[in-house]
């Protein structure tokens, strides 16, 4: 039988984890509108050119207004449709159009036509839409609703509030659509997929818990598993009935991770990170993941682009409050935890997105209930009834 082959028929809900059905084609394909999003860097917008991004299917081009805060317009010129991208801002504060030369503020009104002249007709009477941004920790975030902005404090964690919390961030793009890039938090791909990252080769392999338990709901936006996915144990191997073999094949790491456990102890005594209910580990509205690892925070947020391709953005949290303190958390974010987790451990999960058929049906194990849960929580999300 051909390995392409799809199941003629669909398993029983009460297979799948509690009760499951397939909302995949109920979740939106350019993600949730009605919330606030990563942009961009701030030191990369400049005062000279206008900085074209792209998100959630919306051309945008960011410039610096009057007050020095990055401004976002639709790249659509309401003239004549040209990149405003494309254009310059050779008036401070201004972006013109590189066509016509209609020029726009902040806010998105036409405030002069170079073409046209001074006595031109057009300033005052056309605008291009604006989008709300804001500046938190060396980040650009921005609104992408219709309707008036949402409290910022509700789509982005508390630590870009907090004077004395270390952000720092990095961001990189998939070739693949933003569902299957964020939903693969909190299941049992971890032991496997990961198996050679530079973080699972200090330590065991762990066996999975059984049963992993139904995640649990936190306020409107968060999700825990009740449960982890994998406990600490100290066998590496494990014998599959079906194989007839074990798994690992060999316990080469065994030889080592004793040591990685005598070098972890003495970051066990660091202060614990310490985060609010609504912003501890687990998976939180709009697309983020967030996993608490003693010293500090980690949060990978999938921002879409378009149909096919999503920003990865990364942001390592830790509570620094001197200036030594805080020296030491940047050299050891990039000297260590950048690439072990962003770079390597992280990296290892865009195949899963890219390589995989999305619209393919799917017949989801026992340690999916965190994923089935989550669907379910983006049902209930701000602006999902005027999106579906």
């Amino acid at each position: 039988m051909p390995d392409t082959q799809e199941p003629s028929t669909s398993p029983a809900d009460d297979e799948l984890p509690f009760g499951y059905n397939d909302l995949r084609d109920k979740i939106p394909v350019l993600g949730l509108k009605e919330y606030w999003y990563p942009a961009i860097r701030d030191r990369k917008v400049g005062w000279r050119k206008p900085v074209f991004l792209k998100m959630l299917g919306e051309d945008l081009c960011l410039f610096r207004g009057k007050s020095g805060k990055v401004a976002a317009l639709t790249n659509v010129c309401p003239h004549r449709g040209a990149m405003l991208a494309r254009g310059n801002c050779e008036f401070r504060g201004h972006v013109a159009c590189f066509y016509h030369g209609f020029v726009f503020d902040e806010r998105g009104e036409c405030v002069a036509a170079l073409g046209e002249g001074p006595q031109s007709p057009m300033p005052g009477k056309i605008r291009a839409r604006a989008y709300p941004t804001e500046t938190r920790k060396g980040v650009v975030f921005v609104w992408m609703g219709k309707g008036e902005p949402a409290p910022i404090e509700e789509s982005i964690p508390e630590e870009f509030f907090e004077p004395e919390k270390v952000v720092l961030n990095w961001a990189t793009e998939w070739p693949a659509n933003w569902r299957p890039c964020f939903e693969n938090s909190f299941d049992s791909h971890v032991r496997y997929l990961h198996r050679n990252s530079a973080l699972l080769l200090m330590k065991a392999i762990y066996p999975p818990a059984f049963p992993p338990g139904r995640p649990k709901k936190i306020g409107r936006a968060r999700l825990v598993p009740t449960r982890p996915i994998h406990e600490r144990s100290d066998l590496d191997q494990e014998f599959y009935p079906g194989l007839g073999e074990k798994w690992p094949r060999h316990r080469y790491r065994m030889a080592w991770v004793w040591l990685f456990d005598i070098l972890r102890k003495p970051f066990l005594r660091f202060p614990a990170y310490r985060a609010s209910d609504e912003w501890e580990t687990g998976q939180h509205l709009p697309c983020m993941v967030r996993i608490n690892y003693h010293t500090h925070m980690w949060t990978r947020w999938a921002v879409p682009i378009d149909e096919n391709r999503t920003r990865m953005f990364y942001f390592h949290t830790a509570l620094r409050r001197s200036a030594v303190g805080r020296i030491y958390e940047w050299c050891a974010y990039h000297f260590y935890h950048h690439w072990v987790m962003d770079r390597n451990f992280s990296a290892q999960d865009a195949p899963a997105a890219i390589h995989a058929y999305y619209d393919r049906p799917e017949y989801l194990a026992p340690t999916d209930a965190q994923l089935a849960g989550w669907r379910r929580l983006l049902l209930g999300a701000r602006g999902m009834d005027a999106q579906r």
